[in-house]
C-alpha cells in the first residue's frame, strides 16, 4: 500500500514539472530586455492556468486518496470480515473437531450401551429360559408326584411295566395251539393226526399274552444295577385248559440282574433272552430286538431263546461292543431209542413252548414165552424228561457296531457240547459219546428313512443250532447201525435267514412286513452193515401214506398203515402286520393290531401210495414222496399298554 502512494506522489509531481514551460535547448531563451512588456502581459495566465492544474492535480489526488481509503477501509474490512472468517472457520473446525469428538464419545457410548443392552437381553433370555427351565421341571415334579412313573425304595426305583389283551386268530388248518403258531406243527396235505388237522379250519380268543413286568434301578457309587423281572401266561399247566375256566399257568419270560460299571463293562446273570438273539442296539440284555408279532410264537428264521444265561458285555469306544454268554444247555433230538444207549435227548418239545425233552432211565420189561418159560428182558426208553444231561455250557460271542446314520451291525458264533450214553450189555462195558455243534451268524438294523423306515435282516447257519432256531426241530440223530455200537452223535445241518421292513409313518402307525424260513438237513446213516435201508433224519423210506388220508382200509397192510413219517425239510413264514394307537398319553397306550401269515411246510421225500382202489386211487408220483402244507392265518388284537 505504501508503494502504492509513493508512486502516486511521483506522478503528480511529474505532472507539476511538465506543466511549467521549459526552454528548448536549440532556442536561446529571450532577452529580459527585449521582451520585458511582452512577459510581463503573459505572466498571469500561466500562473492561472498552473495554479487550475495544481488544484486539479491536488483534486485528482485528494479523489484517489479518498478513493485509496476508501479501498483500505474496504480491504480492511475484508480483512476483517477474512480474519473473522477465518476466526469462525477455525471456531467451526473446532467445533467439529470437539463434535467429532463428541460422535466418537457418543458412539464409542453407544456401542457400550449397545453391547450392554445385549448382554442384559441375553441375560434376560437366560432368565427366562432358566425360569422356563425351572417351571419345566416343577411342572415335570408336580407331574411326577401326581402320577409317578416309578416307586422309590430303599434308594432304588421300582418301574412296572406290562400289557392287557385279547388276542382272536382264524386259522384255515387247525394246529390247537393257541395263540402260538407251531410252523413245525402245519398240517400236511390231508393229514389228520391229533393237532394236525389239515379238514378242519381254527377260531378261538384268549389274553394268555398278557404280561406284568418289573424293572428295579439302583446305584453303588459309580456303578448302576438294573433288575428285569416278566412273566406271562403262554405256558400249559398239567391240566390248564379252556374248557370251563382259562386257568392258564404264569410263565417266566424274563428274570435277571445285571451291573453296568463305569470303565464300559456290564455283568449280566439270569433268564434274558439269549445273546443269540439280535440286539437293536450295541450287546446289552436290555436292547435286545424281536419282531413285533401278534403271534406269539414269533416266525420261523428268527434265532432266539430265553433261559439261563451269564452274560459279559464290554463297550470298546464310541460304537463297538463285544459280548460272551455262557447259556444253560439243551438238546433237541430225534434219536431213535433201543435197548443199547441212552440219548441226552430223546424228542423235541410239543406244543408252543418248544420244551426239550430228554431220554428217561431206559425201563426193563422181561416177558416169558415158551415151554418151559424162557424169560426176555427188553430195555424200553420213554422219552418224558424235561432236562437234558447237558455236558458244557452252550458259548455265544457277539460282536457289534453301532452308527446314528448306518445303523446296527452285529456278528455271532455259537458253540455247543452234546453227549448220549452207550448202555452197558452182558458182556460189553456202557461208554459216553460226545459231539460238537457249532453255528455262525449275523444280522443287522439298517435306518432307510431315520424314525420313519428301517431295514433289517438276519441268519444262522451250522450243525446242532435247531434248537436256537424259532420252529425248533432237531439238534442231532445217533447212529445206530446194526453190527455196529459206536452209536456215535451225528448233528443235523440247519439254517435260518429272515429279512423284514418296520416302518412307522407317524407317532400313531406302525406297519411291518417280514418273511423268513428255516431249513434242516437230511442226515442219514447206513441201518445195516449190509443193504439199503438208512436211518437217521430224512430218510427216503420214511411212510407218508398217512399225511394224505383220514382213515386206511382194512384191506391195506398193517405195514404201510396210516403213517407220516416224513422229516421236515423247511418251514417258512411271510407276515404283515398293522398297529395303530387309539390313545396314548401318560396313562398308557391303547393300541389296535391286525396280522397275516402264511406258513408252509415241507417234508423230505418217503414212500407213499396206496393200493389202487375206487376209494383209495394210487397217488400220483412225487405228492405221496414229499407231502407239503400250508396254513393262512389272520390275527387281531386289542392291546393296553402300561405307561
Amino acid at each position: 500500500m505504501r508503494n502504492f502512494q509513493k508512486l502516486v506522489a511521483v506522478l503528480a509531481l511529474s505532472g507539476m514539472c511538465l506543466a511549467a514551460p521549459v526552454p528548448s535547448d536549440g532556442e536561446p531563451a529571450a532577452k529580459k530586455s527585449t521582451k520585458h512588456h511582452a512577459a510581463k502581459a503573459a505572466k498571469p495566465v500561466v500562473k492561472d492556468q498552473t495554479a487550475e492544474q495544481l488544484k486539479q492535480l491536488k483534486e485528482t489526488v485528494d479523489q484517489q486518496q479518498a478513493a485509496m481509503q476508501q479501498m483500505q477501509q474496504q480491504l480492511q474490512q475484508t480483512q476483517q470480515q477474512l480474519q473473522k472468517t477465518q476466526q469462525q472457520l477455525t471456531q467451526t473446525q473446532a467445533t467439529a473437531a470437539a463434535a467429532d469428538a463428541k460422535v466418537t464419545t457418543v458412539q464409542t457410548s453407544t456401542d457400550m450401551q449397545v453391547k450392554k443392552v445385549q448382554a442384559d437381553v441375553s441375560d434376560v433370555k437366560a432368565a427366562v429360559a432358566a425360569d422356563t427351565l425351572a417351571v419345566q421341571k416343577t411342572e415335570k415334579k408336580v407331574e411326577y408326584l401326581e402320577h409317578p412313573a416309578s416307586i422309590a425304595y430303599k434308594g432304588a426305583t421300582i418301574t412296572l411295566g406290562g400289557q392287557f389283551e385279547l388276542v382272536g386268530w382264524y386259522r384255515s388248518h387247525a394246529t390247537m395251539g393257541g395263540n402260538a403258531t407251531s410252523a413245525n406243527s402245519i398240517a400236511l396235505a390231508g393229514q389228520v393226526n391229533g393237532a394236525y388237522n389239515s379238514r378242519l379250519s381254527e377260531f378261538a380268543a384268549d389274553s394268555r399274552n398278557s404280561r406284568i413286568a418289573l424293572r428295579l434301578d439302583g446305584k453303588a457309587g459309580s456303578t448302576k444295577l438294573v433288575g428285569q423281572y416278566e412273566a406271562d401266561f403262554g405256558t400249559e399247566g398239567t391240566n390248564s385248559n379252556p374248557n370251563q375256566t382259562s386257568s392258564w399257568a404264569p410263565r417266566l419270560r424274563q428274570a435277571y440282574g445285571k451291573a453296568e460299571f463305569k470303565n464300559g463293562l456290564t455283568i449280566m446273570a439270569g433268564q434274558p433272552w439269549t445273546l443269540i438273539t439280535m440286539n437293536r442296539k450295541g450287546t446289552d440284555a436290555s436292547t435286545f430286538w424281536t419282531i413285533n408279532s401278534i403271534d406269539q410264537q414269533t416266525m420261523p428264521g428268527i434265532a432266539w431263546g430265553r433261559w439261563g444265561e451269564l452274560r459279559l458285555s464290554q463297550q470298546i469306544g464310541k460304537n463297538v461292543n463285544i459280548a460272551l454268554a455262557l447259556d444253560n444247555p439243551s438238546y433237541l433230538s430225534a434219536a431213535n431209542n433201543t435197548t443199547t444207549y441212552v440219548s441226552g435227548v430223546a424228542a423235541i418239545g410239543t406244543g408252543s413252548n418248544n420244551n426239550s425233552y430228554v431220554s428217561a432211565a431206559c425201563t426193563a420189561v422181561t416177558t416169558a414165552t415158551g415151554t418151559p418159560l424162557v424169560y426176555t428182558t427188553t430195555n424200553t426208553c420213554v422219552d418224558t424228561p424235561l432236562y437234558s444231561t447237558g455236558l458244557a455250557p452252550d458259548l455265544i460271542f457277539k460282536a457289534a457296531y453301532d452308527d446314528a446314520k448306518l445303523g446296527h451291525y452285529e456278528v455271532k458264533a455259537l458253540g455247543r457240547f452234546f453227549r448220549d450214553r452207550v448202555v452197558s450189555t452182558a458182556t460189553v462195558p456202557g461208554w459216553n459219546n460226545t459231539g460238537l455243534g457249532w453255528g455262525v451268524g449275523g444280522g443287522a438294523i439298517i435306518p432307510v428313512l431315520p424314525k420313519k423306515l428301517d431295514f433289517l435282516f438276519m441268519g444262522l447257519y451250522g450243525k446242532g443250532i435247531s434248537r436256537y432256531q424259532s420252529a425248533g426241530n432237531t439238534d442231532f440223530v445217533v447212529r445206530n447201525t446194526t453190527g455196529v455200537i459206536d452209536h456215535n452223535m451225528i448233528l443235523v445241518k440247519g439254517a435260518s435267514a429272515m429279512f423284514g421292513f418296520e416302518a412307522h409313518p407317524n407317532a400313531k402307525w406302525e406297519i411291518n412286513f417280514d418273511a423268513g424260513a428255516e431249513y434242516y438237513g437230511r442226515t442219514t446213516y447206513p441201518a445195516a452193515l449190509t443193504g439199503t435201508t438208512l436211518g437217521g433224519y430224512g430218510v427216503p423210506t420214511a411212510n407218508n401214506v398217512g399225511c394224505y388220508f383220514e382213515t386206511i382200509p382194512t384191506t391195506v397192510p398193517a405195514t404201510t398203515g396210516a403213517a407220516c413219517t416224513g422229516n421236515n425239510r423247511f418251514v417258512g413264514d411271510v407276515k404283515f402286520n398293522v398297529y395303530y394307537d387309539l390313545f396314548k398319553g401318560s396313562y398308557g397306550i391303547l393300541r389296535y393290531g391286525t396280522e397275516f401269515n402264511y406258513y408252509e411246510r415241507g417234508t423230505w421225500s418217503g414212500t407213499g401210495g396206496l393200493p389202487n382202489t375206487a376209494l383209495f386211487p394210487t397217488l400220483p408220483t412225487g405228492k405221496g414222496l414229499a407231502p407239503r402244507g400250508n396254513d393262512k392265518v389272520v390275527m387281531t388284537v386289542m392291546r393296553y399298554i402300561f405307561p
